[in-house]
Parts: structure tokens; sequence; C-alpha cells
């Protein structure tokens, strides 16, 4: 699997309609030297972008906090699943290597881009 940074952000759930809190977004589109479990958020600058993740909208996707299914395992600890994992697409847009915004899926195709990197 290899290491992978992260972006943290409120995402929309577009099963229930609420908020998915502090929700992880799994990147790798930095040059794999600089991976090592890094925590980033819009605003943010991502160092070492690969080219191609650059300048651009980027379609990727998360896992639900709201509609996954929680397990509760060792010590009451709870964690989501493999199987129990919702995941809904998001469109993420770097600039210059800082992050812009982040927008649901209804909302970017509202936008009328049609030109996006698939990282799904």
């Amino acid at each position: 699997m290899g290491l992978f940074n992260s972006i943290f952000a409120d995402l929309y759930c577009p099963k229930t309609g609420r908020m998915s809190m502090d929700t992880e977004i799994q990147i790798k589109w930095q040059d794999p030297k600089v991976r090592g479990a890094s925590s980033y958020h819009v605003g943010d600058i991502l160092e070492e972008v690969e080219d191609e993740y650059d300048n651009t909208w980027i379609r990727t996707d998360f896992i639900c906090n709201v509609c996954s299914s929680f397990t509760k395992g060792w010590k009451g600890i709870e964690y989501i699943k493999s199987d129990d994992q919702s995941r809904h697409v998001i469109f993420v847009r770097l600039e210059s290597g800082k992050i812009r915004e982040i927008l649901s899926e209804e909302d970017f195709y509202k936008i009328g881009v049609r030109t996006f990197v698939d990282y799904l």
C-alpha cells in the first residue's frame, strides 16, 4: 500500500444530508519522499505535488463517518470495517500546490467544469 498523506475536512454526506466532520481524504499526489502521514486542510500548501495533480481538479473519494457502519472493537474502540465503508465522490482543486477547495460531486457538476484528473 505504501505511505500516504491526508487532507482533513468537513464533508457533505449526500446520503443523509449531514456533515461528516473532520473526515480524512487519503492522498498520494506528492513525490514519494514527502509522503509520511502528514495532515493538511483547505488553504494549506502540499509540498512536491506531482505535475499531473497540480493546477487542476482531482476526482477522489472519502469514507463517510456519517453513513458508514461502525463496529466496536477492543476496549470499545469504534472503527469502520472495510465491508461497512460507505464512500462518496468529491473533487479537490489544487492551484500551485495549494488546496483551494473541496466540492461534493453534485456541487462540482453545477459549476460546469468538465476536466479533471481521476484518482478513484
